[in-house]
């Protein structure tokens, strides 16, 4: 145990290596892309085989593009294919980028450009057709997507108009058939932040950050939509109780289709902590459960992650005496929350706590990971790891990076994305590191 400005916590908990463990380790990093603008936006992803996509988008003289990388599983990244690319425009990059891959092999990249949503799909046969435009009036923000295993899609958004705010959302199918837009929530002056979920069948669920109705006293909660594969969407359900703040929800889908939310509310920020619910497939949501039991917290960046069985990880960043932790805690398929734990210190992103504490899990329950910015100088661990039920391993991946995305696959397979410096100025290269 360890006392911080009077506040005791858990130290990080570390499992005796396995010989998963010993035959297991995060690679010397690759080079996705030499040299890019330090601000590019750019998404990663990985398909249940461990192929890889790398999509970026950069500014280019007098416009700006999308450009796309990919890797099969044990090969060399490709180079760069453009995607998208305008000229002539006064907007330097693209923004909300997201990309997705599927079993199936299908692809897809979206993004916001203009505030207009654009969606670009690739075939398994790997051409990338134009991307399709929504919302080309503006006001959208964001934008999140994700594909099913066949490769139909979704992506959803909020939407700013001059009087309100909502969240939209469209669907497509592998062969690229798209829906109409469908307004998920009811206007209001704060329809926020929308985090999205698909499981492997093509079922859907989409939570946000609402103003609570009829209310002048600015409660807040979180309210969601859900989508059978192949159907329709749900009215806007509440999954939380209207709290003076509530933030940042994030949402998990089993293979079962049972969603799980995670999110931070608290009626001062002092006494904000993080709090879970779960929804049953095609049922409602049930109470919400607090999973930070510690007082005198601040607590923020929530994200959660599950395998097809129900096994539900979710992560979040603490701050006790100006100091920040990863703590973690797991809910096993069926069970309720355990105690959480501490990965260990997080640095300080420029003095506004640490980025959001990615975490991912693989599909067939055999890895989790969590990674951060690790405090401190060299071999100070930035990652967390657990493989199947186990105890969480705090590693270090080599050259101790910032790490931007972390990705699972079945098989224990695992993957780190990190910018590095590489010399040239206000430019970065993207290095990734495996663990299998």
């Amino acid at each position: 145990m360890s006392t911080l400005g009077g506040v005791i916590f858990s130290l990080a908990i570390l499992a005796i290596p396995s010989p998963a463990f010993a035959a297991a380790s995060w690679s010397q990093p690759v080079v996705i892309s030499p040299s890019l603008p330090s601000g590019t936006p750019n998404a990663f992803a990985f398909d249940p085989a461990g192929n890889e996509l790398w999509v970026d988008g950069p500014g280019i003289t007098n416009g700006v593009q999308v450009q796309a990388a990919q890797r099969s599983f044990g090969g060399t990244w490709s180079p760069a294919t453009t995607v998208w690319k305008i000229s002539s425009v006064g907007v330097s990059s693209v923004q909300s980028l997201t990309a997705s891959l599927s079993a199936s092999g299908n692809a897809a990249a979206a993004w916001l450009f203009g505030s207009g949503v654009e969606i670009a799909l690739r075939s398994p046969a790997g051409a990338w057709h134009a991307p399709v435009v929504f919302a080309s009036n503006g006001g959208a923000a964001n934008l999140v997507s994700k594909l099913d295993a066949q490769g139909n899609g979704v992506a959803a958004w909020s939407q700013m108009t001059a009087t309100a705010s909502v969240v939209e959302a469209v669907t497509w199918t592998a062969a690229g058939v798209f829906s109409s837009v469908t307004q998920l929530s009811a206007p209001s002056q704060g329809e926020f932040t929308p985090d999205l979920a698909v499981d492997e069948a093509g079922a859907a669920v989409v939570v946000w950050e609402a103003a609570a109705p009829q209310n002048p006293s600015g409660l807040a909660q979180v309210e969601s939509s859900t989508r059978p594969a192949g159907g329709n969407w749900s009215a806007a359900a509440v999954a939380s109780a209207a709290m003076p703040i509530v933030s940042g929800p994030r949402v998990a889908l089993d293979g079962a289709g049972n969603a799980t939310v995670v999110w931070q509310q608290g009626t001062t920020l002092a006494s904000e902590s993080v709090y879970a619910a779960t929804q049953p497939a095609g049922g409602t949501w049930g109470s919400s459960t607090r999973i930070e039991p510690a007082s005198a917290l601040s607590v923020a960046q929530s994200s959660v992650a599950t395998d097809s069985a129900g096994n539900v990880t979710a992560v979040w960043e603490v701050d006790i005496a100006n100091l920040f932790y990863v703590h973690t805690a797991t809910r096993p398929a069926g069970g309720a929350w355990g105690t959480p734990a501490s990965l260990g210190q997080c640095a300080s992103n420029g003095g506004s706590g640490c980025l959001i504490p990615p975490v991912v899990a693989a599909r067939d329950g055999s890895i989790a990971v969590v990674g951060f910015t690790a405090a401190g100088g060299l071999d100070v661990s930035n990652v967390g790891v657990r493989l199947g039920s186990g105890q969480w391993t705090s590693l270090v991946i080599p050259g101790n990076p910032k790490i931007a995305y972390v990705a699972a696959t079945n098989g224990a397979i695992a993957s780190a994305v990190f910018p590095v410096r590489n010399g040239l100025k206000y430019h970065n290269a993207w290095d990734q590191s495996d663990y299998r």
